[in-house]
């Protein structure tokens, strides 16, 4: 068994890293055949099978958005909804057993490792003037676009503050911080604005939690980060080119989410035509003319997950994805007996909170990012039963 979830968390962690590298091979249907194939052997051969009762809600609240919804065929919802519920269900929360619990465990743990390497490459590669580091989007690094830059970046910050604390040995301590502050750059050369305020969103709640909760610690901690960015400011200032001209942009035309304001406007405009079951899963209303999507392909800019799920799902689906990740915020809040790991499963989830209201990929079970959420809202699961003894 052990050798099998071995074999299968590194086949999956390199046909992730291959969906969101440079190289931009794209594996086609093979990503979700291995990922399928994967998740149907772990189902079988683990042990003590449960549910999730809100993921089954929110599951049952999809299919009925496809079924209840006259959906143009080119949004391929059924398929979609598949491989969304194969995917997930290897990551996420729907279903664990003894089997997909370890995968997940080890998985969580070897990508962070990856995404952290590929991170400080990145910015390497960035600082020497590395002309690959150049892609779609401005600085791209070792992934296909800079907006997946940034919060790999952010994701990468939270994993090597992390690591610094988990550690008592001083010179691995600084050696963390300073590539965490690495990443952090990288992050705002990416341009990123959301990416950038998810990573320290999540990095405020590790910090909090680790200081159990003890203001004035944490307000200590906070003060003297803040000092030492802007003493440094002149050594990174040149990393910020991108992110001021996207301020400068937005303050030109006047609205600072300028980039985002019409297509929130238009999923509030959709969920307000079908409140309770959406427009449909993984699609949009195809007669509203500024909506963007491929008449081809099927796919869709939703411009926010939130609102992504409130729209094509409607009530139905928003208030179980609500309830669940309003528990996990609880239980990493309150958890005492470990923590350290609390406040990096805890940073990690306030970091996708945060992003996820200007991206939308929360359905869309071909991004890295999708993976990235599930995979962390399937290890805070884990860590819940685990702690809760359930």
């Amino acid at each position: 068994m052990k050798a099998l979830i071995k074999i299968l968390t590194r086949v999956t962690t390199i046909v992730v890293l291959i969906q969101i590298s440079f190289l931009e091979f794209n594996l086609g249907n093979a990503y979700y055949g291995i990922l399928i194939v994967a998740f149907i052997i772990l189902v079988f051969t683990g042990k003590k099978l449960q549910s999730n009762f809100l993921m089954v809600w929110l599951l049952a609240a999809g299919f009925l958005s496809i079924l209840l919804n006259d959906i143009p065929s080119f949004f391929q919802p059924y398929q979609r909804f598949m491989a969304f519920i194969f995917v997930m269900g290897l990551i996420g929360p729907f279903i664990t057993n003894t089997a997909l619990s370890q995968l997940r465990v080890k998985l969580f743990n070897m990508l962070n490792q990856a995404i952290l390497i590929l991170v400080t490459l990145s910015f390497l590669g960035i600082a020497s003037g590395f002309p690959l580091m150049v892609g779609r989007g401005g600085f791209s690094g070792f992934f296909s676009h800079s907006m997946l830059l940034g919060p790999m970046a952010a994701i990468a910050m939270l994993v090597a503050i992390h690591k610094a604390y988990s550690t008592d040995v001083k010179k691995k301590r600084i050696l963390f911080l300073s590539t965490g502050a690495l990443a952090f750059i990288t992050c705002v050369a990416a341009g990123s604005r959301t990416a950038l305020l998810a990573g320290v969103a999540g990095a405020l709640f590790y910090y909090f939690k680790i200081n159990h909760g003890r203001i004035t610690r944490f307000v200590r901690i906070v003060i003297v980060i803040i000092t030492i960015g802007i003493f440094s400011f002149p050594l990174w200032e040149s990393y910020t080119e991108r992110i001021m001209g996207k301020m400068a942009y937005s303050e030109q035309q006047g609205d600072l989410l300028v980039t985002r304001a019409s297509l929130w406007k238009i999923r509030v405009r959709e969920f307000s035509s079908s409140p309770i079951i959406g427009v449909g899963f993984a699609s949009v209303d195809s007669s509203i003319r500024e909506n963007r999507f491929d008449a081809i392909g099927g796919k869709v800019e939703p411009g926010s997950s939130w609102l992504a799920v409130l729209s094509m799902t409607g009530l139905l689906g928003f208030i179980p994805l609500l309830l669940l990740t309003l528990k996990y915020v609880r239980f990493l809040f309150k958890e005492k007996n470990a923590p350290m790991h609390a406040a990096f499963l805890g940073g990690m989830l306030f970091l996708f909170i945060v992003h996820m209201m200007a991206e939308g990929y929360i359905l869309s079970a071909g991004s890295g990012l999708f993976f990235f959420f599930w995979l962390i809202m399937g290890n805070i699961e884990n860590f819940r039963k685990e702690h809760q003894n359930i």
